[in-house]
Parts: C-alpha cells; sequence; structure tokens
C-alpha cells in the first residue's frame, strides 16, 4: 500500500510536493470505510485521494512523475551513454539545471519502505533505500543501502558483484534485485505489481491468465459487471503466437525506446495475450442468436476503467494482495452517476485496494470522502505548481454546511481556473473586422 510520494524539479512542480495516503490527525469521519490499517501496527492509510484544479495546474504531472519512477525501476538504462528522462523546471536558470528528486514509501508484506531517487540527465545524483520490518515490535527503520554518485555510503552485505556493475546512469536498486536482493526484490515487484497506472497502453497482463478462468472471479466479474450495466456478460482471453516478423519488429523497437530487458528471440515460442469482453449477439428480430467477443482494447476507455477496477478488486479479496490504482482524468468515458458510485466503491468497507483520481469531476468533492482525501494543484503566476490537501484549512472547513464543490468554485480553496472569453471574443471579432489587435493604428 501507498504511504507517500514526493517529487521536486520536475515538469511543473519546481519546489517539493506530497501527495500523502496518510490520515489527518484526529480525524474520525468514515474511518472504517475509508481507510486501511497498516499491519503491526495502528496507523492507517487512506483507501482513495482525489486531485482537483484547473487544467495544466499539475494534476497529471504528479500521475507522471509516479509514473516515470516506476519506469525508471522497472527498465533500466541500457549502456552508459543512455541518457535518464530528465524534464525539470524550467521556468527557472537555476532549476533547469539542478536534479529532479523523487521519494516513495510504501508497505509491502511486512515491510515498510522509503526509497529516494536524485538524478539529472546523465547520472544519478544519490539513491538510498531504507526498511522497517512492521513484525518486529519497536523495530526501528534502517538504511539498507545509501549511494552517492559512484561512492556507496551503505553496503548490503554480500552484494559487492552488483556494487561494481552499476553505471554512473543505471539504479543500484536494480542491480540488487537482479542479483537477488531480498529487500530490492521486494521492491521491485511492489512498482511492478502493486503499483498499476492507468493509461491508454495500461497493462492488464496482471490478470490476463489463469486468475480469469477462476468460477469465483468470474462469478464476481460478472455481478460487478452486470450492477455497472455496461453490456458485458463475461471477460476472457486468448494466447496467438507472435511471428517471427513481429518479434524482429518489437525487438527493434524496444531496443531504440531502452525498453528491453531480455531480447524476445531468445524467448522460446513468444506468446500474445489479448483480454476480450464477452456481449450477447442479437438478430434482426431482437432474438439473442449467441455472443460475440470484442477485444478489450476496442472498448471504450470508461469500459476499461470498469473491467480494471472490477479485476483488481476482486484479485484483492481473493488474493490479498493490495494494488494501488492511478487514474488520469478519471471521469472519461464515466457519466456522473458511475463516477460517484465508483468512488463510493473504492470507499467501501469491502475494499481493500488504494485509489488515487485526478480529476475535474466537482461532484466528487461531495461524495463519501474525507477532507483528508481531498487534495488541490494550482500553478502561481511563475508557472510554479503547488499540491495542497483541504485538511490543511483546518477542522472548521468540514463543519460548514455549505458543499465543498460550491465553496471550491466561489474560490474559497484556490485552484480554481481564471478564464477571460470575453476577451478571446474581443479578439476574434476585431480579427473577423479585419483590423489585427495588435495593429498601431
Amino acid at each position: 500500500m501507498l504511504i507517500s510520494f514526493t517529487l521536486k524539479n520536475f515538469r511543473s512542480y519546481r519546489n517539493e510536493a506530497t501527495l500523502s495516503m496518510e490520515t489527518g490527525e484526529r480525524l474520525r469521519k468514515y474511518d472504517r470505510e475509508n481507510t486501511l490499517k497498516i499491519p503491526y501496527t495502528k496507523d492507517k492509510v487512506l483507501k482513495s485521494v482525489a486531485m482537483f484544479g484547473a487544467n495544466g495546474s499539475g494534476k497529471s504531472t504528479v500521475i507522471k512523475g509516479l509514473n516515470l519512477m516506476r519506469q525508471m525501476v522497472l527498465r533500466p538504462t541500457q549502456d552508459v551513454s543512455q541518457q535518464l528522462p530528465y524534464d525539470p523546471f524550467r521556468l527557472n536558470e537555476d532549476a533547469a539545471h539542478q536534479p529532479t528528486q523523487f521519494e516513495i514509501s510504501f508497505v509491502k508484506d511486512d515491510f515498510s519502505y522509503s526509497y529516494r531517487l536524485t538524478y539529472t540527465q546523465e547520472r544519478v545524483i544519490d539513491e538510498v533505500l531504507r526498511e522497517r520490518n512492521l513484525a518486529t515490535p519497536n523495530a526501528q527503520q534502517k538504511v539498507l543501502f545509501e549511494r552517492t554518485g559512484t561512492k556507496i555510503q551503505v553496503t548490503p552485505n554480500g552484494q559487492d558483484e552488483a556494487l561494481k556493475t552499476t553505471r554512473p546512469n543505471a539504479l543500484l536498486l536494480y542491480s540488487l534485485q537482479a542479483s537477488n536482493y531480498a529487500p530490492a526484490v521486494r521492491v521491485f515487484n511492489w512498482f511492478r505489481n502493486d503499483l498499476i497506472i492507468f493509461n491508454q497502453q495500461v497493462d492488464f497482463s496482471l490478470f490476463d491468465n489463469g486468475f480469469i478462468n477462476d468460477q469465483r472471479v468470474q462469478r464476481e466479474l460478472n455481478d460487478f459487471l452486470r450492477a455497472s450495466d455496461v453490456n458485458i456478460i463475461g471477460l476472457g482471453y486468448r494466447e496467438t503466437a507472435v511471428t517471427p516478423e513481429t518479434t524482429k519488429f518489437l525487438t527493434q523497437l524496444l531496443q531504440l525506446s531502452g525498453n528491453l530487458e531480455e531480447p524476445l528471440s531468445q524467448k522460446a515460442e513468444a506468446k500474445q495475450r489479448s483480454l476480450y469482453t464477452v456481449h450477447k449477439r442479437y438478430n434482426d428480430q431482437g432474438e439473442r442468436v449467441g455472443n460475440v467477443e470484442i477485444p478489450l482494447n476496442a472498448e471504450s476507455t470508461g469500459t476499461q476503467r470498469i473491467v480494471l477496477i472490477a479485476l483488481a478488486i476482486i484479485s484483492s479479496q481473493i488474493q490479498h494482495n493490495q494494488k494501488t490504482l492511478i487514474f488520469d482524468e478519471f471521469e472519461e468515458g464515466l457519466h456522473y452517476e458511475m463516477a460517484v458510485g465508483l468512488l463510493n466503491l473504492f470507499n467501501s468497507s469491502k475494499n481493500q485496494n488504494q485509489f488515487v483520481l485526478a480529476t475535474h469531476q466537482l461532484e466528487l468533492l461531495d461524495a463519501h470522502i474525507r477532507t483528508d482525501q481531498i487534495y488541490f494543484t494550482e500553478k502561481n503566476y511563475r508557472g510554479e505548481s503547488d499540491l495542497y490537501s483541504l485538511f490543511d484549512y483546518g477542522t472548521s472547513v468540514a463543519r460548514s454546511d455549505v458543499a465543498f464543490s460550491k465553496r471550491y468554485i466561489k474560490g474559497q480553496f484556490g485552484a480554481i481556473p481564471v478564464i477571460n472569453l470575453e476577451s478571446f471574443q474581443a479578439d476574434l471579432a476585431r480579427s473577423e473586422d479585419g483590423k489585427d489587435s495588435t495593429s498601431h493604428e
């Protein structure tokens, strides 16, 4: 489960900004439904957080930063000349040449981890991994490894070879998991299996194996889809052999992008799996004549999201593997009632997953959520984004009888767009009259 994510000097975030899933101090509202207990502790984290703000204010950038950190952990650089994905705040001459920093805290199995990464385009500046054994009473957090440039300040026992082979532009974390260092493997697997970031290229491979064929999964999935009114009666997958031509093309493409960990040509019988939704088929007389399969990637964005959410929730219930799902533009493809219904489902007592949403749907401000589950993003005149929680406004905010959405629109929490369409219309009118608005007649 995710505890917090911090980014600094990345895109529009010049200064440090933190998205925290930790519960607000002394806040008890919806405590049973909207929170998850951290194993072996009295602490809790939130099941969901929603970010609101104007277009371009920085909501998507938080998710892009989290996704970029995930990609850097899972996809190593291929050689010493490959550049790291460096994208600093460019509207300040000093920040444009300073390093980017990501830091994440999460719980995996019986351990809590804190992993920090600071880097430029050419090299890793520092990298540190901390661990705490939650199952051991009074255990303190300890540094597993710490790296400053090419110097290793703290060295894991028995990992000398991994340290020697880590390039300046590569992560020590990746080298250690490749040498089967257990904490690094655990961290790597959390990024790979438990952190799911939804975009147009979402990877459903976590669910496209025998898991879907389980009768209980099929039953619960069908019930969920039927309740969602998406006209889908089931889900399945097909596995087809990848042609040598396709394998060669994919190998070349992945090599160019630096995303290939293992040559595809060395894999025995390369397979390609595709998920399919099952729909009822009818004739012209309205009589059902069977079923038809449609590739999941051909379905609407809203339908894909509903299927992903259903699979994640069912997987968590059956396999007890809590996942953190991230959605940018959450409301896309979903009507208002569905979006509110899903948010209420995220915060239900049965759900054991976490959800982070970036959204423009202001009605969600008045859903079944707490002030510590609401975040706002805002950009100042210098182009710098800020991220802050409604909880920061104090307990008096929650006592008002006025809906959060109405108070947000009135500007009480900031983060609203300032739009001057009348000026834009006047400029268009002058252009239509043949008068350039920038002329000096």
